[in-house]
């Protein structure tokens, strides 16, 4: 999970090291969230992506971001993003990201903010940053190099952002990408993937058909819609070269960090460790189930080793097996 958020982070633009190989869209908002939680366990990635949003803040939707949060609840850090967006909203241009610190929960038993290989969070020792210990996080001072550059429209990961330049840090950015990587859709699905309501996709969609860029179609009950030009789009935004053909592929991403998530706090779980095989195959089904709408809303369910009628080792096993390759 580190990896792929630093390899999700470099590509937008935080100094890092990138696999140009990837070709999965990155979604911004889920980036964020899912560094909230996951970011305590390496600090130079964390700083480096707060460094990033210091710069790029206005590039981020934050009426997706509270969205998303909203309908994933547990795959965001409420304290970790509720003092990251305090350190942005400081600058008059990311001021709206204050909406994000006056709906912080208080601040629970101050903890360290950074977290070991045993799970626990470390102690600071170090002068604390006021900032994140108004939120009951004790950390040292950010270290922010200002080394983040702006996302590289030629970089086809970075679809979401190019598209933003072009028509604006809104939902039709989103749409289009997901028309752009799907033959056609229906608002409703179209909202699920991209976490907005329905009917302000419905009323979108109607308004970008004006255009004559996007077209719709009744099928039985349901208006679907569709991108005709749609090579034509593609070709235009992503034109193929000697390192990179073919246009990227749209990843429910918000779906599998909250699969990941919820397994990684179940296995995490203190003592789980010294319980019997048959309890942690148990706790581990659980989990499974828990996470079954989750997959199925990422296209992974069919794809998973892990059935509910395994037992013990080989319940535990293929679990393993499948949060490996979740993320691939």
């Amino acid at each position: 999970m580190i990896d792929l958020l630093w390899h999700q982070w470099s590509s937008i633009g935080a100094a890092g090291y990138a696999r140009p190989d990837d070709k999965r869209i990155i979604d911004p908002e889920a980036l964020i969230l899912a560094t909230t939680r996951f970011g305590r366990h390496d600090s130079r990635l964390m700083d480096e992506a707060v460094d990033w949003l210091v710069k790029f803040g206005n590039r981020i939707s934050l009426q997706r971001l509270q969205g998303l949060n909203k309908n994933w609840p547990g795959v965001a850090d409420p304290r970790v993003l509720a003092a990251i967006a305090e350190v942005i909203g400081r600058q008059v241009a990311h001021r709206k990201w204050r909406v994000l610190v006056d709906e912080s929960v208080e601040a629970s038993e101050p903890e360290g903010f950074f977290i070991g290989k045993d799970g626990k969070p470390i102690s600071n020792s170090m002068d604390a940053d006021p900032t994140f210990s108004k939120h009951g996080l004790m950390r040292g001072a950010l270290d922010l190099r200002g080394m983040s550059q702006a996302p590289d429209p030629q970089n086809r990961q970075n679809l979401i952002f190019t598209l933003r330049a072009l028509l604006g840090v809104n939902a039709r950015a989103e749409i289009m990408a997901w028309l752009l990587t799907h033959e056609s859709g229906h608002p409703a699905a179209i909202a699920r993937s991209t976490g907005y309501f329905s009917k302000s996709i419905q009323q979108i969609l109607n308004e970008m058909a004006e255009s004559g860029q996007v077209a719709s179609i009744r099928i039985g009950r349901e208006k679907h819609f569709s991108v005709p030009r749609r090579e034509s789009w593609q070709e235009l935004l992503c034109p193929a070269t000697e390192d990179a053909a073919g246009f990227p592929v749209w990843v429910d991403w918000m779906p599998l960090f909250s699969v990941v998530t919820h397994f990684a706090e179940t296995i995490g779980k203190p003592g789980l460790d010294d319980t019997s095989e048959h309890f942690q195959a148990a706790k581990l089904r659980d989990a499974l189930y828990d996470c079954t709408a989750a997959l199925a809303q990422a296209g992974r369910v069919h794809a998973m080793q892990a059935k509910p009628g395994l037992r013990g080792a080989s319940l535990v096993n293929a679990l393993l097996a499948d949060l490996e390759k979740l993320l691939d």
